[in-house]
């Protein structure tokens, strides 16, 4: 059996208006044990922080409603001007004085997107309390019973090696894409696949976005927009349209007219270009169809653990029993089960949990 280290009861929220940025360091935490939420409307984020308490919040810098630091400036006045939860602001570009500017404002520290996970491994040991960090023996089979070993750890910065199993093969063939880039700046080939059919299934909107701005010379909104296109394409890989977004989001926060006018339409056509490129990501039921079905004894094996370790409130081993199941096809009553016990898990609502589990 070989360790991983992992979160104990960490709740994060997240901020973020771009799905694939969010989604991606909201996968990235859950890898690691974290219970994540994750708000796209600055509105909304205001209220789910008023509801719960979370150990840690990150905070997108440039969104079209409102930028993180005037988000920060409505957190500390909903919080009577305190507000003592960790909370990082996540942008591509720091300077300096913009980094003095966020320290004033209140943040704890702010984080370089697409975020490491080397360098949100050290934000999360650095402010979260050391108990919360768990070094857990992993299983190899559903029927292995016992308490997981465990010991206090801290959370070390390793080389790793990104599986890509599960990635599909025509991937490696699109002109212009880094794979390997991807799946490093992703964490696992699962949460690869994921943005990149998150990038393929919003292009139409957003390129019909950026080009309205730009039409109406709303320089504002086309910069806000270019700088989400720039991070999602460099999340996954595809470099050279995220560099071209790059100038363009340069351009405007200069107010360079001429430079955006200039070359807009190619960065618009590129990037229209990859609803052909990437449309294999979204038709391609390939995954699904090839998991083999669920045997009897092991979905039965997955109930008896699941009973066990819900009544014994372990959040790790029913998040390990339940990631295990995606592994096979399951029956349909089955398979809706297991999809709202992964939902009472992150609400950890026990007893809802013994509820729908199987009788015995």
């Amino acid at each position: 059996m070989k360790g991983r280290v992992v979160l104990k009861n960490v709740s994060a929220l997240i901020i973020d208006d771009d799905e694939i940025q969010g989604n991606y360091l909201k996968h990235s935490l859950e890898a690691i044990g974290a219970a994540a939420v994750l708000v796209f409307d600055p509105d909304e984020f205001l209220s789910v922080l008023k509801e719960d308490d979370f150990d840690i919040v990150f905070i997108d810098y440039m969104m079209p409603k409102a930028n993180g630091l005037s988000i920060f400036h409505s957190v500390l006045s909903e919080f009577g001007g305190s507000f003592n939860t960790p909370t990082l602001l996540m942008d591509n570009d720091f300077t300096e004085s913009f980094g003095k500017e966020i320290f004033r404002t209140g943040y704890t520290n702010y984080l370089e997107k697409p975020v490491s996970k080397d360098s949100l491994s050290a934000a999360l040991y650095l402010y979260l309390p050391k108990e919360k960090f768990v070094l857990q023996r992993e299983r190899q089979h559903l029927h292995e019973r016992g308490a997981a070993e465990v010991m206090t750890a801290p959370i070390i910065p390793e080389t790793t090696v990104y599986e890509d199993e599960g990635v599909p093969a025509f991937l490696y063939e699109v002109e212009g894409m880094d794979v390997k880039e991807g799946l490093k700046n992703c964490g696992s080939a699962e949460s690869f696949v994921s943005a990149v059919k998150l990038f393929h299934g919003s292009i139409k909107k957003k390129a019909d976005e950026i080009e309205g701005f730009f039409n109406n010379q709303d320089i504002n909104n086309y910069t806000i927009w270019v700088h989400a296109l720039k991070s999602s394409a460099r999340i996954i890989g595809i470099a050279e349209l995220s560099k071209q977004a790059q100038l363009m989001e340069e351009a405007g926060n200069k107010g360079d007219l001429s430079a955006i006018n200039e070359a807009t339409p190619a960065l618009l056509s590129d990037y229209r270009s990859y609803l052909d490129i990437l449309s294999r990501i979204s038709e391609d039921k390939d995954e699904e169809n090839k998991l083999p079905e669920i045997p009897a004894d092991v979905l039965s094996d997955a109930y008896e653990s699941l009973r066990s370790f819900s009544d014994e409130m372990d959040i790790d081993l029913c998040e390990m029993v339940l990631k295990s199941i995606k592994e096979y096809t399951l029956p349909k009553e089955d398979e809706e089960r297991m999809k709202k016990l992964n939902e009472m898990l992150l609400e950890l609502d026990w007893e809802g949990m013994k509820k729908i589990l199987p009788r015995e």
